[in-house]
């Protein structure tokens, strides 16, 4: 029996990882013979293969893309401040962003995180935000190290931060309200695909 060939899907944004198990799960025990395939691509990478055929579909976290590839918003994720379990914000039971940006702030590499980069930064100047002393990680993990060790604050999904208490890190909500970090489903234009759309539908059911 021939395998079927897989749905190459392309993840950039490391942020989205977290909420595809459960969609994923759906997706293979209701299309069993429609697979998937995940590729950890740089959003310049991600762009280049949809254009060319060599993925699916993609997903990220910035609404930007170059013509000829449609951009959807698939889920939100509910933002708030992560700081060490000794910081003392903690002392507050939410905490402004002007607050936040006062403390030395740990950020992501805008080269490997586009998506994530562009909406912070975009939810900071909004609010006439500019965090001075900037400690740039090259992973979510690392970023969470440095957080848990006292090394500064910075803005992440509610739920990645609690996976991380073990580590010593806690969260804060905002005083600016519900701000949030958008995942965007990215396809090429034109394409129909009844084995793509049902993979968004299961990432749909799951928003």
């Amino acid at each position: 029996m021939i395998a079927p060939d897989p749905l190459n899907i392309a993840l950039s944004d490391c942020l989205a990882y977290p909420r595809l198990s459960v969609p994923m799960a759906e997706h293979r025990r209701r299309h069993p013979d429609n697979p998937i395939r995940l590729h950890e691509q740089r959003l310049e990478d991600q762009h280049r293969g949809l254009l060319a055929g060599a993925f699916e579909a993609g997903l990220c976290q910035s609404p930007a893309a170059p013509e000829g590839i449609d951009v959807r918003p698939v889920w939100q994720d509910a933002l708030a401040l992560a700081v060490s379990a000794h910081h003392p914000l903690l002392a507050f039971a939410s905490v402004s962003l002007e607050q936040a940006a006062d403390n030395p702030w740990i950020a992501l590499d805008a080269r490997d995180f586009v998506g994530y980069c562009g909406q912070i930064d975009t939810l900071l100047t909004a609010a006439g935000v500019f965090p001075l002393d900037v400690t740039t990680a090259t992973s979510f993990g690392l970023m969470m190290t440095l957080v848990a060790a006292g090394y500064g604050v910075c803005l992440a999904p509610a739920a990645r931060i609690e996976g991380h208490r073990a580590l010593g890190v806690v969260q804060r909500p905002l005083q600016e309200g519900a701000l949030t970090l958008t995942t965007y489903f990215l396809s090429r234009r034109n394409t129909d695909s009844t084995r793509l759309e049902q993979f968004f539908q299961a990432l749909q059911a799951s928003a």
